[in-house]
C-alpha cells in the first residue's frame, strides 16, 4: 500500500468509484429531456401521438436508470479545506508514483532494451492502475464541470525523456535508434564553416612542423667550372644571329 495513495482514497470516499466526464453527464442529461416528453406521449415537438403510448412505459424505465447511474456516478465538487487537501494528495501522487513509474516518451518510441519488461512491470502494475484512478477522481472532484477531454488523461504527465545536454534521444541499441545530433556545445564550437577551435588536424601539423628536422642550407656548387672563350664566343655569336633575323623581319614589314 502506497500511503499519500490511501490517504487520497481516503478523502474521496464519497466520490463515485468511476465518475463520468462532463460530456457523458450532458448527453444523459439530454437523453432524460427526450424521455420526458416520451413518457407522456409526445414526440419531440411536445406533440401528443397515440402511436408512442405504448413507449410510455419503457420511456420511464429508462428515466429511472439513467436518473440512478448521474445519482451514482456525477462527481461531487469538494471547496475548502478538504479540497486544498485533495489537491496537495493529487499533486503527491503524480510527482511521487505516477511520473516516476511512468516510462517517457522518448523510450516509448525507441523501445531500447528492457522497455517492455519496465512497463509490465509497473504501468501494468495494479498499484500503479490503484494511483492513476485514485488521482483521475481526485481531479473529478476538484473539477467536475471541466469539459477538456485530456482533463483525466494520464499521458499528459508522462515524461518527455529529453537528454539534460539538450541533444536529440539518440538510442544506438534501440529497435528504432532514431537520428544522430550534435550538442548544443558542440554545434557552437563546430558551426557551419571554418570551426572556431583547433582541429585534430591542425594540432597534428603544427607539431609535425614543430618536431621535424631543419633543412640544411643551400651551398654554392664550388665543382661547377667557369665557360671557356670558345663558350662565351659562340654564345655572342648566337646572340648576334638572332639580332640579324629580328632586323631582317623589321626590314620587310616595313617595305
Amino acid at each position: 500500500m502506497i500511503a499519500v495513495v490511501e490517504r487520497l482514497k481516503e478523502e474521496l470516499r464519497d466520490q463515485p468509484a468511476n465518475p463520468l466526464r462532463l460530456h457523458q453527464v450532458q448527453e444523459y442529461q439530454g437523453e432524460l429531456t427526450q424521455l420526458a416528453g416520451q413518457a407522456e406521449g409526445r414526440d419531440l415537438d411536445g406533440v401528443k401521438r397515440d402511436f408512442l403510448a405504448g413507449a410510455k412505459g419503457a420511456a420511464r424505465r429508462r428515466i429511472q436508470q439513467i436518473e440512478k447511474v448521474l445519482a451514482d456516478q456525477t462527481a461531487k465538487k469538494v471547496t475548502g479545506e478538504r479540497a486544498n487537501q485533495i489537491h496537495a494528495d493529487v499533486k503527491e501522487t503524480l510527482e511521487t508514483v505516477i511520473r516516476p513509474a511512468m516510462l517517457p516518451r522518448s523510450a516509448l518510441r525507441r523501445n531500447p532494451p528492457g522497455a517492455v519488461g519496465h512497463l509490465l512491470r509497473t504501468e501494468f502494475n495494479p498499484a500503479f492502475k490503484d494511483a492513476v484512478l485514485a488521482v483521475k477522481r481526485g481531479l473529478r472532484a476538484l473539477d467536475p464541470d471541466n469539459a477538456d477531454p485530456d482533463f483525466t488523461n494520464m499521458e499528459r504527465f508522462r515524461p518527455e525523456g529529453l537528454n539534460p545536454d539538450g541533444t536529440s534521444t539518440f538510442m544506438a541499441d534501440a529497435q528504432i535508434p532514431g537520428a544522430f545530433a550534435m550538442t548544443p556545445a558542440a554545434k557552437a564550437n563546430w558551426p557551419l564553416g571554418p570551426p572556431t577551435v583547433e582541429t585534430a588536424l591542425a594540432g597534428a601539423k603544427r607539431r609535425a612542423a614543430r618536431e621535424a628536422p631543419a633543412a640544411p642550407a643551400k651551398q654554392a656548387d664550388a665543382t661547377k667550372r667557369p665557360r671557356t672563350a670558345a663558350q662565351i664566343a659562340a654564345v655572342e655569336r648566337m646572340k648576334a644571329g638572332l639580332a640579324a633575323k629580328l632586323a631582317g623581319k623589321e626590314q620587310q614589314r616595313a617595305s
